[in-house]
This record gives structure tokens, C-alpha cells and sequence, in this order.
């Protein structure tokens, strides 16, 4: 057995509404100028590099630290981390699916996925973020920090907008 299928695989699951239609919610995540404004937890900023936003395009976005002493994610806030990927599913205005990987400055995650689906509730839009198929219990933990500051930063943006 590989010593992957052998370790419990750990699933970050995030709820977050937003005071904004799932159009400016999805275009937040589509459009690399709106996300290089936001995307990331708040000990970054964010360069996007690479971003082709279609169904089996590559993503490459680099996480720049502020230099901040208290951290909201794990990894090491003196240098960049980069994460990188490829989009798996796209319904627009509904649901982004993409790999999500760390190249530089980051634990290697494998395989892991990341989905974030919204839903329209009234004139707001309620977005469920799953990170599934994280290694282990520390990284689930690095993640789910991240991305609660990542969220928090995109509700600064949609109230900006």
C-alpha cells in the first residue's frame, strides 16, 4: 500500500456569505486583476503570474508576505510561496474546481482539490470553499487558517467594489 493511501487525508470545509451577487463573487475568483486584489490571507498580497481560466488551463499565483509578525497560515513569511494548478470544472457563476498545489515555499499537498461553490441567497450569495485531499492534520490546519483569512479579505474586497 502507498504510504499515501495509508495516511488519513484531511478535508477543510469554509462557509462564508457575502453582501453580493454570485456574478461579483464568481468574477472575484475569474478575473486575475480582481483576484490579485485580494486572494490570500491578510499576512500577503498576491501577485497573479499565470491564469488561464478555462477548463484545463493553468493557474500560478504568488503569495508575497507583508512582513507582518503574526502569520495567519503556516509556512515560512520571510520569502514568496507560490501555488499553482489547473481548473477541473468551471460553472460559471456557480462553482470553480481547481488542483491546488504549493511550488515554492510550501509543504508539497499532491493531489489536493480545491472547490468553491456559490449559491444565491435573497441579494446575498452564500460560498462553501472545500480544500479536500490535504496530507495530514498540520496542514489541514495551516490551510484552514489561510483560507479564513483568504475570505476575509475577499468580503473587503466586494464591500470596495
Amino acid at each position: 500500500m502507498a504510504l499515501a493511501a495509508q495516511q488519513a487525508q484531511q478535508t477543510v470545509r469554509l462557509q462564508h456569505t457575502y453582501n453580493a451577487s454570485p456574478e461579483q463573487v464568481f468574477a472575484a475568483w475569474s478575473k486575475p486583476n480582481a483576484l490579485g486584489q485580494w486572494f490570500g490571507p491578510q499576512s500577503h498580497k498576491c501577485k497573479v503570474e499565470k491564469f488561464d481560466f478555462t477548463m484545463g488551463g493553468q493557474y500560478r499565483i504568488r503569495m508575497i508576505p507583508t512582513g507582518e509578525e503574526d502569520a495567519d497560515c503556516a509556512g515560512d513569511t520571510r520569502q514568496d510561496s507560490v501555488c499553482a494548478g489547473l481548473f477541473v470544472e468551471i460553472i460559471e457563476n456557480q462553482r470553480i474546481a481547481m488542483s491546488f498545489d504549493w511550488i515554492e515555499n510550501g509543504a508539497p499537498l499532491g493531489d489536493s482539490l480545491l472547490t468553491i461553490e456559490l449559491k444565491a441567497i435573497g441579494d446575498k450569495t452564500e460560498l462553501n470553499l472545500t480544500h479536500e485531499r490535504l496530507p495530514d492534520a498540520q496542514l489541514h490546519k495551516a490551510h484552514a487558517s489561510g483560507w479564513l483569512g483568504s475570505l476575509h479579505c475577499l468580503e473587503e474586497y466586494l464591500a470596495s467594489i
